[in-house]
């Protein structure tokens, strides 16, 4: 019995086995960007300007209240100081002047972005981006102890 599936898959010219491999290929990647395309629909792109972003970097949460909403996405160096862009779930409303901080969980724990709500109208969901006016940079350790150090003297 096995050697007669042997022989019949041995039978097949090697062009079909091309042609299944690119048709494959092609259902995987079609696959891939619908996945991708149907996941991005219920996240809003958002932009926010800081001095220091120590700490921070593409997987960055984003947290409201304590609850993960969002993720940074890219981090880039601008006129303005450090512009980072990333993404909140639409179902979450965000006043317009809420302020975005940067924190850390402990003194030295990981940095997240932290969403404190403001009290103005919720950022309109049309709109394919948000923009935080208000931010706040993180406090390094190293920033705090030269601090203390030129108290000192």
């Amino acid at each position: 019995m096995a050697t007669e599936i042997i022989k019949e898959i041995d039978s097949y010219n090697s062009n079909y086995f091309f042609k299944i491999g690119i048709i494959f290929t092609l259902f995987i990647s079609i696959l891939f960007f619908l996945f991708k395309n149907i996941n991005n629909r219920d996240l809003i792109h958002f932009v926010a300007n800081f001095n220091y972003v120590e700490g921070v970097n593409t997987s960055t949460e984003v947290k409201l209240a304590g609850i993960k909403v969002g993720n940074v996405n890219k981090i880039v160096i601008s006129s303005d100081g450090v512009t980072i862009n990333g993404q909140i779930e639409k179902k979450y409303n965000i006043p317009e002047d809420s302020l975005i901080k940067i924190r850390s969980e402990g003194i030295f724990g990981k940095k997240s972005l932290f969403i404190e709500p403001g009290f103005g109208e919720y950022f309109d969901k049309s709109n394919k981006q948000y923009k935080f006016n208000y931010t706040q940079d993180s406090y390094s350790v190293d920033m705090f102890l030269r601090y203390l150090n030129n108290l000192n003297e």
